[in-house]
């Protein structure tokens, strides 16, 4: 029941944000996407690849010049982040229980939409591969949105907000099954140890034979 109630959940949202899209494109002025040239559409893909570098490395000094100064970030998990630091601290703890790794790379074509000239609306898929402890690895299909703005002839990420399907998430998976591991050893730990307190105490009462 409350896996079908997040996936309709889901679907609304997602459907909602289908129409905003529309919206946006229905009225966008023409004389936005005409003064775009193919120059600045290679400079918004550089800084797309070294955004993707600096989550794959871990190394986020590579895209600090690249962030808009009111720059912003929604994690999976709906955290909102509004510094390198802040990012930093929390994607490094998402090593710190069984993930080991995490690669991210993107998945078939970006659609983008100019709002003004110095304005673009990108928004695509991506495949996150997550490597465990206990060697194990799995995919997450991603769903992202950035917002770009040109400050300084220099392309800035504004925003950047990710979202995924929660009733298929790999991290989540994992820490189910290790709590199941975890549940059944602690079932056998107890079971073993309640055996043998019952015989030691069988031992110290059972009567011992006079000899004669």
């Amino acid at each position: 029941m409350m896996k079908q109630r997040w996936a309709s959940i889901y679907k609304c949202t997602q459907l909602l944000w289908s129409v905003l899209l529309v919206l946006v494109i229905w009225n966008l002025p023409q004389s936005a996407l005409a003064d775009v040239n193919p120059q600045e559409i290679n400079a918004i893909i550089r800084t797309r690849d070294i955004a993707l570098q600096a989550l794959n490395t871990r190394d986020f000094a590579k895209i600090q010049p690249y962030l808009h100064p009111n720059f912003t970030i929604t994690t999976l998990d709906n955290q909102i982040f509004h510094t390198v630091a802040e990012f930093d601290k929390y994607w490094n703890q998402q090593f710190s229980s069984t993930i080991t790794d995490i690669k991210m790379q993107l998945k078939g074509d970006t659609v983008r939409t100019f709002l003004t000239p110095e304005i673009d609306v990108a928004s695509g898929e991506a495949i996150a591969s997550f490597s465990f402890k206990d060697g194990k690895a799995a995919d997450m299909v991603l769903r992202w949105t950035a917002v770009l703005q040109k400050l300084q002839d220099k392309w800035m990420i504004q925003s950047l907000h990710f979202s995924s399907n929660m009733l298929d998430n790999p991290v989540l998976n994992a820490a189910q099954q290790l709590g199941r591991i975890l549940a059944i050893a602690a079932g056998v730990g107890g079971f073993l140890l309640g055996a043998v307190t019952m015989l030691l105490l069988r031992r110290r009462n059972k009567p011992q034979t006079e000899r004669i």
